[in-house]
């Protein structure tokens, strides 16, 4: 098999109202990650989602990038051949995504896509087991966008024997 892109998103919350706050992507080896500045009409906060990436909305706030900003290098990181995404959460993924995109009115140049397509069934659950301990180590803040893509793409590389 060979290396795929990942993609992973930290958001407000769970929530039809939540947004993205935090995107990371793993393509080609490298890891790139940014923090979120929530649009004027993005009011929705869970302090059960904080506790758990760690964001505070006043980080954003202070040190988020604009929408437009993010989309566009974003895009820029990506090269024609990293039009595919892989997540572990790609229905979430993809909508907030979406919401990050018609916020900047730019157009998205890649697929999001569920990482859980491209491992046999009997491997699922070795990734999804690797991936839990991996969150457990302490190697990774879990939750964090960069550390996410990072971990899942150890998870991945394992349950599929590449690793």
């Amino acid at each position: 098999m060979k290396e795929i892109a990942i993609i992973d998103i930290e958001a407000s919350g769970l929530h039809f109202d939540s947004y993205p706050i935090e995107v990371a992507v793993l393509v080609r080896g490298e890891c790139k990650s940014w923090l979120i500045k929530p649009e004027p009409k993005w009011q929705y906060w869970c302090e059960t989602a904080e506790s758990l990436h760690g964001i505070k909305r006043s980080l954003l706030e202070e040190e988020g990038l604009p929408v437009l900003e993010v989309t566009q290098q974003l895009n820029d990181f990506l090269s024609e051949s990293d039009t595919v995404l892989y997540s572990d959460a790609h229905r979430w993924d993809e909508d907030w995504i979406d919401t990050l995109y018609f916020a900047a009115k730019m157009e998205r140049r890649f697929y999001i896509d569920s990482i859980y397509d491209l491992i046999d069934d009997d491997k699922k659950q070795a990734f999804d087991s690797q991936k839990a301990l991996l969150a457990e180590s302490g190697r990774f803040q879990h939750h964090r966008a960069a550390d996410d893509v990072l971990m899942i793409n150890e998870a991945f590389l394992h349950a599929t024997k590449i690793l």
